[in-house]
């Protein structure tokens, strides 16, 4: 009994050392908890001591047991549910429940290291067992620590295996100082003289005591260590302190508990998830709080919203802990909405350290006119309770708010009521810079999107931390002094301006953070100083014609995002020559801490090519990799790279020239930018590394291809993930989803959202071959369907694939000439009642032999937008087909909407749709017209609520049609 009772208490100790090594704790509770600790590590010694002396052990019990009742409710008082986390713990019951990518990407490594290098400084913690951190990686991180080699004279790291016994371990150790077995004194005597860190790896002591490994090597005048690590280690005897490196997954587990893990787990949020994590560094409270602020939110666009809050941390002079948790607390608050910040800051500054009851707190709201009614109040006050700002407790009849949250919401009102300086004068058109006392005095300064062309000389800007000139197309030369009087600048923008050239005095910015020079055109060589820059974090060159980069981009070891661009000049002597690189070797293996790397190359610059496979080798050597974007010349490049589960990429592969005009729309060029995308250019065949490469995509742009003849060929199991799929001048695909008779699961691209079709002179149909019951079909999902210039095009959809496309919300044809309707009636019955139930748009344009929409009497609930141009005999319109009360806005040419009929069309009252009808001028762009229609809609849409069809929006529209250029008379229906 004694003995199980003892292995509790040590595993709760390690739990608590586990805890007491993140934040906020390691820097507020370890002294708490610290006396218990060493007692936990006294009683371990008493007990193994007695049991060497075969002494009677039950005179100890009592006080195992008052030690293990020790409390550690401050640990899990504010963050929900380390309770039942710590239990699991308790309970090993972690172990393969978390994706192997997923503890790659949150850097468990750096969390282990952490706990490590905290409780090194602890004399009485002197041998420690890492479970499952056997791997070379690890431990030479752990060796090159410049803690370690500050703390430690010695460092010693053996191979432990095949070693049954402790002598043999300690032969190896004496073997590894130089000494022979024989010298076994001399020795003991050289390791009782040093600060030692014995790291023995692949030890499984199942049955040994490692309490017994160097005993005649202590001295405790000294600091020594002795580590074991393996894959998994099973003690028979509790050891000082044990790491194990699923516990470190705890930040992950508590974010999935309080998030929701069916959120967390899905394929569009995982992988922000995780980056979210990242940024939070391991912060516990941080952590629960942007997990309940994210609960059950599926809308990825919020999602990015909190990593942007997250990612911009103020520059102060805060430790990057506390920066972390402002930063959460000021996503969150902002979140909650006007009346529950301001209930929530009353309760920060007045409620009752020991909590109150709830209904006087209601009513003391009430009295300071922040709630209404009772019932505003109790609604408040639970949606504080579930983001973990207030506790409820005595049944929910008592509030109160835990220090640590009220502390940090001080901290947080203290900066709000004292903000810092900010210059904001952006998009204001100032044609030239602020005066210099305005540059004296301020911490940000926001110029961009004017005029100014020219900068003071040498401001004298004592406080300024961040500069943003961005979007300035006037400047073009900067002082070569301007620079000179900013000492704790941090981030620097000077993006989309006409520089060329960087002045000296920059280089002088050491604590420069974030330097982003985005979209500056001629700006085309970038000095070798910029390896003078040592705390530069991220350094942006996207879109910029620099001809290649310096050696001395290697210095800058803290990097975490790295994009640039290399367009040099088509006359540059440079282009073709293959010696000379672009980025020198061994440059970015050196950068071990980048997470984003970006690469954009001339497609045709003949120096790529002898620099890629260099580049792949190093880039495999970056472990906290999470974004990569490359071009690809040679589809065989893909084997060299690893780890893709793991993280974004945008590759384009295959040989191609570089287009200065993109043919496609904007919205599809946006979506190729978005998650994990593969581009593929001008292939032949379908190679078995683009399959590869394509399971862990979710865009996926096939261009060009010489042989495809439909998705389908790149199998199933690769497209499954897809969410947006492009296809452009593809001349051998005849349909995009081709199911074989009798195939069984063969074809099913389960995620589609997105599919968009561009110049595919032989498409003939979407699908080709059998059609699939609902739960089969694989276009279930799709959210988006555009097609534009395919000749042959015949058959958008069967009847019977359409009938289940629940999830249509936008159909775009252009320029399909042989499309008559855009379903095939043949196979299926006249359709009576409500079809695609969510369709929202529906674009016609350029179709001379359209004669019908959809045909039958269909009815569309969610219609919004109906836009017709050029489809001349489409004459007769079913009222059906207009018949939702969300419709907003018709547009077509004027003449054709006089001379359009109305089938059956009794009881239609054309007036109404003469409101919402906007004409569309010949001379004028279409695209340009249609957007301007599409933002004044949208913009309408926001600040009114939808509005039926008799409810007027087309007078508002109307006035934007006259801005752009057509008169009130075009607008007339006769």
């Amino acid at each position: 009994m004694i003995g199980y009772n003892l292995k509790k208490l040590n595993r709760k100790k390690d739990i608590a050392c586990l805890f007491l090594s993140y934040p906020p704790f390691n820097s507020r509770k370890k002294e708490t908890h610290r006396g218990w600790i060493l007692d936990v590590l006294e009683i371990t010694h008493k007990v193994r001591e007695s049991l060497h002396k075969l002494e009677n052990v039950s005179y100890l019990f009592p006080e195992i047991s008052r030690l293990l009742d020790h409390s550690i409710h401050d640990l899990q008082a504010f963050i929900p549910p380390v309770k039942e986390i710590i239990e699991e713990m308790r309970r090993s019951s972690w172990r393969n429940k978390t994706p192997k990518n997923v503890m790659l990407d949150l850097c468990v490594d750096d969390f282990m290291i952490r706990q490590f290098l905290q409780y090194i400084q602890i004399p009485e913690f002197r041998r420690i067992v890492i479970s499952d951190a056997a791997d070379k990686v690890f431990l030479c991180k752990l060796k090159k620590l410049p803690p370690v080699r500050q703390i430690f004279d010695t460092v010693i790291h053996i191979n432990g295996d095949l070693c049954l016994e402790l002598e043999s371990v300690e032969d190896r150790i004496i073997e590894e100082l130089g000494f022979s077995k024989s010298s076994r004194g001399k020795a003991d005597e050289f390791l009782r003289s040093k600060n030692f860190l014995i790291l023995v790896e692949r030890f499984v002591p199942e049955t040994i005591d490692l309490n017994d490994l160097g005993n005649g090597w202590w001295n405790s005048d000294k600091t020594q260590k002795i580590v074991l690590t393996d894959n998994y280690v099973q003690l028979s005897v509790p050891v000082e302190l044990e790491i194990r490196r699923e516990y470190h997954l705890l930040s992950w587990n508590l974010f999935c508990w309080n998030v929701g893990k069916l959120i967390v787990h899905s394929s569009s949020i995982q992988p922000l998830a995780v980056h979210l994590l990242r940024q939070c560094c391991g912060h516990l409270l941080a952590t629960v709080l942007i997990a309940r602020a994210l609960k059950d939110v599926e809308d990825v666009s919020i999602w990015r919203l909190a990593s942007r809050a997250i990612d911009s941390l103020p520059t102060t002079s805060q430790s990057t802990e506390d920066r972390i948790l402002l930063s959460a607390l000021a996503f969150v608050l902002g979140q909650l909405g006007s009346a529950a910040n301001k209930c929530l800051k009353y309760c920060a500054s007045n409620l009752e350290m020991e909590g109150t009851h709830k209904v006087d707190l209601l009513e003391r709201w009430m009295k300071e006119d922040l709630i209404q009614t009772l019932d505003e109040g109790e609604q408040i006050v639970q949606q504080l309770v579930n983001a973990v700002l207030l506790e409820s407790f005595q049944n929910g009849e008592s509030i109160r708010m835990a220090n640590d949250v009220r502390k940090e919401l001080v901290n947080f009102y203290k900066a709000e009521m004292n903000p810092l300086l900010l210059v904001e004068l952006d998009g204001k058109g100032l044609m030239e810079a602020p005066k210099s006392e305005a540059w004296e005095e301020a911490h940000e300064m926001y110029l961009m999107n004017n005029k100014i062309s020219k900068l003071p000389d040498n401001p004298n800007c004592p406080l300024l931390s961040a500069l943003f000139l961005q979007g300035n197309l006037h400047l073009r030369v900067i002082s070569p002094s301007f620079f000179q009087f900013m000492p704790i600048l941090q981030i620097l923008n000077l993006s989309q301006t006409r520089i060329k050239s960087l002045p000296k005095s920059l280089f002088k910015l050491v604590q420069l953070r974030k330097f982003i020079l985005r979209s500056c055109e001629l700006f085309k060589e970038l000095p070798v100083e910029i390896g003078e820059l040592c705390h530069l974090e991220v350094l942006d060159l996207e879109d910029t014609e620099i001809i290649n980069l310096p050696v001395s981009i290697g210095k800058l070891i803290n990097l975490t995002s790295l994009k640039v661009s290399f367009y040099p000049p088509a006359n540059g002597k440079r282009k073709n020559d293959p010696a000379s690189r672009i980025i020198p070797q061994n440059v970015i293996s050196r950068l071990s801490q980048l997470e984003e790397l970006s690469i954009d190359v001339n497609p045709e610059d003949e120096r790529w090519n002898a620099t890629i496979k260099d580049v792949l080798k190093e880039v495999c050597c970056l472990n906290r990799l999470h974004f990569l974007k490359l071009y690809l010349p040679d589809v065989l490049l893909l084997n060299d790279l690893r780890n893709l589960s793991r993280m974004y990429f945008r590759f384009i592969v295959g040989d191609h020239l570089k287009h200065i005009v993109s043919r496609l729309p904007r919205e599809s060029v946006i979506k190729l930018e978005e998650e994990s995308c593969l581009k593929y250019v001008n292939g032949v065949g379908i190679p078995t590394e683009i399959k590869e490469v394509l399971r862990h995509a979710t865009v996926f742009f096939l261009d060009r291809h010489l042989t495809a003849t439909s998705l389908s060929e790149f199998g199933a199991k690769n497209i499954e993930n897809l969410k947006f799929c492009v296809f452009q001048e593809c001349k051998e695909i005849e349909a995009i989803v081709h199911v074989n008779d009798g195939a069984d699961g063969d074809v099913r691209p389960h995620s589609l959202e997105y599919l968009s079709v561009h110049y595919m002179k032989n498409l003939r149909s979407i699908w080709k071959g059998q059609s699939l019951p609902l739960w089969r079909n694989s276009l279930l999902f799709l959210k988006v369907l555009k097609l534009y210039s395919c000749p042959q095009l015949t058959t958008i959809f069967t009847w019977n694939l359409a009938k289940d496309l629940n999830s249509l919300e936008e159909i775009v044809v252009e320029d399909c000439p042989e499309i008559n309707n855009l379903v095939l009636l043949t196979d299926g019955p006249s359709w009576k009642g409500w079809f695609l139930p969510k369709l929202k748009k529906v674009s016609l344009h350029y179709m001379p032999k359209l004669v019908s929409v959809f045909g039958g009497e269909c009815y569309f609930p969610s219609l919004e937008w109906l836009s017709f141009y050029d489809c001349p005999s489409l004459k007769i319109l079913s009222p059906s087909e207009v018949h939702s009360s969300a419709l907003k806005v018709i547009t077509g040419e004027t003449d054709w909407w006089s001379a359009l009929k109305w089938k059956g069309s009794e009881g239609l009252e054309q007036q109404n749709l003469d409101d919402i009808f906007i004409p569309i001028d010949r001379d004028i762009d279409l695209r340009t017209q249609l957007a301007a229609i599409n933002d004044q809609l949208q913009s309408q849409m926001q600040i009114t609520e939808p509005t039926k069809q008799s409810g007027g929006s087309g007078d508002s529209l109307a006035n934007l049609v006259v801005e752009a250029g057509t008169t009130s008379k075009q607008k007339q229906v006769a």
